[in-house]
C-alpha cells in the first residue's frame, strides 16, 4: 500500500497559454517591456461566442458599450510558475494604479527592474483584493534574457484582434536587458 494519495502517473499540466491568468493565490512575474495602454470591452459574435474588442487610450469607445468599457495596460511578462513568456493585460484599476506609483518612484523606477509578487485573494467581485508587492531589485536570468533576445511579443497587435506572439518585436526595439 502506497502512502501517497495521487496516483504516480498523474502528470500536472503547466499553463500552455499565452496570457497570464490571475487565479487566487501569490504570482512571481518580471515585466518585460514597456505598456500599452487602452480600452476593452466585448461583444458577442452571431455564433454566441464573445470577442474582445481594444481601442487606444487616445480614441474614444463606442457609447452603446459605455457601461462595460475597461481601460487596461498590458505587458510583456515572464511568468515565474510556467518558466515562460505570457501576455498580462491588466484591467483591474487598484493594480494599475499600484504599478504606475511604482514605476513613477525613484526608489523603484522601471518595472522591468525588479520581480513583483501579485497576490490576489477572493474569487467574486465583491470579495477579491489584489496587492502588488515589488520584490528586490536583481539582475534576469539567463533563461529570462535568452527568451528576451529571441523577441518579445507584439502587443499593439490585440488592436486589431491578432496574436502577439505570432510577430515578435525585434531584440534591438525591445528594453535592454
Amino acid at each position: 500500500m502506497s502512502n501517497t494519495t495521487i496516483s504516480d502517473d498523474f502528470e500536472v499540466l503547466s499553463s500552455k497559454s499565452n496570457y497570464f491568468k490571475m487565479v487566487p493565490g501569490e504570482h512571481k512575474i518580471r515585466v518585460l517591456s514597456n505598456s500599452i495602454a487602452g480600452w476593452l470591452w466585448w461583444t458577442e459574435e452571431g455564433d454566441g461566442t464573445r470577442k474582445p474588442n481594444r481601442i487606444p487610450v487616445g480614441q474614444n469607445p463606442p457609447v452603446e458599450f459605455a457601461e462595460s468599457v475597461k481601460k487596461f495596460l498590458t505587458f510583456a511578462i515572464w511568468n515565474y510558475e510556467f518558466g515562460r513568456m505570457q501576455v498580462w493585460e491588466v484591467t483591474q484599476s487598484s493594480i494599475q494604479r499600484e504599478l504606475k506609483r511604482l514605476d513613477h518612484d525613484p526608489d523603484w523606477g522601471s518595472l522591468t527592474g525588479y520581480d513583483l509578487k501579485i497576490t490576489r485573494v477572493g474569487t467574486d467581485m465583491n470579495t477579491t483584493r489584489y496587492t502588488v508587492t515589488p520584490k528586490p531589485k536583481t539582475e534576469i536570468s539567463k533563461e529570462i534574457a535568452e527568451a528576451v533576445n529571441e523577441g518579445l511579443p507584439e502587443l499593439k497587435a490585440l488592436f486589431v484582434n491578432e496574436d502577439p506572439f505570432t510577430e515578435q518585436v525585434e531584440k534591438d526595439e525591445a528594453l535592454p536587458f
